[in-house]
């Protein structure tokens, strides 16, 4: 390995680099990709026919259904549609902050009222008690009727309110950078970690085989670890959907 590397020294760091390359900037592309999660479906966002109107999709692959999202706002009203296969249902949700702390709330839902309360951190109605449950608990295998598999009006009106979010977690990201970093560095410069750890305590020495060999196997190793932090940086996000 070791004879193999030194003969394609240079070949092999300006191909490892390149490919390392084009891996993290389709990695980028997906972690940043902007939209809504539903249930454990990211709703990814679309190109939108009209201007000031927001599109989302996706497809549940457990459940075997297509969502779809538009949105679009007009002063403290949003309109929004959302579709389970071919089943679409239309929504209109006021939210004005104008007389108090908490927002005043509407939901119309098909063109009816649905819902008139206030929105502390969840829907409340008018008696001040939550709208919709704030736990839901399942136990066992169970298949979602097209009707749950519609978003609850919790989640419609945080959708209204808030920006979109980004389809992977942002925390992984320094690792795989600076394990990207380290590696590319130590086979640009083979001896530099080498130095940093023993030059106070060796004079005049070299690494020895054992760890060129070592070396040579973190190098392997670096990229493998790097994939499984970029899997685990979707993974994590799904759990916190």
């Amino acid at each position: 390995m070791n004879e193999f590397f030194e003969k394609n020294r240079k070949a092999c760091i300006i191909g490892g680099t390149l490919i390392f390359a084009a891996v993290f900037a389709f990695y980028l592309f997906a972690l940043f990709r902007p939209g809504y999660w539903h249930r454990e479906v990211f709703l990814y966002k679309e190109k939108a026919p009209f201007e000031g109107m927001s599109v989302f999709s996706g497809h549940d692959a457990v459940n075997k259904a297509d969502y779809e999202l538009t949105m679009a706002k007009e002063g403290t009203t949003t309109y929004m549609a959302f579709t389970v296969n071919e089943t679409e249902r239309s929504y209109e949700i006021t939210s004005d902050d104008s007389e108090g702390s908490f927002p005043a709330v509407e939901i119309f839902e098909n063109g009816e009222l649905v819902f008139r309360g206030t929105y502390m951190g969840f829907l409340m109605d008018e008696n001040d008690e939550p709208f919709e449950p704030l736990i839901s608990i399942g136990y066992g295998p169970y298949v979602p009727t097209e009707e749950e598999l519609f978003p609850s009006y919790n989640w419609l009106y945080d959708v209204s309110q808030q920006r979109t979010g980004i389809r992977g977690n942002i925390i992984f990201l320094p690792v795989i950078i600076i394990i990207a970093a380290v590696v590319i560095i130590d086979m640009i410069h083979p001896d530099l970690l080498w130095e940093l750890n023993h030059r106070l305590s060796v004079e005049g020495g070299k690494p020895s085989e054992f760890y060129r060999s070592v070396q040579k196997i973190s190098w392997i190793l670096a990229p493998v670890f790097i994939i499984i932090f970029m899997i685990m940086s979707f993974m994590a996000d799904i759990m916190l959907a």
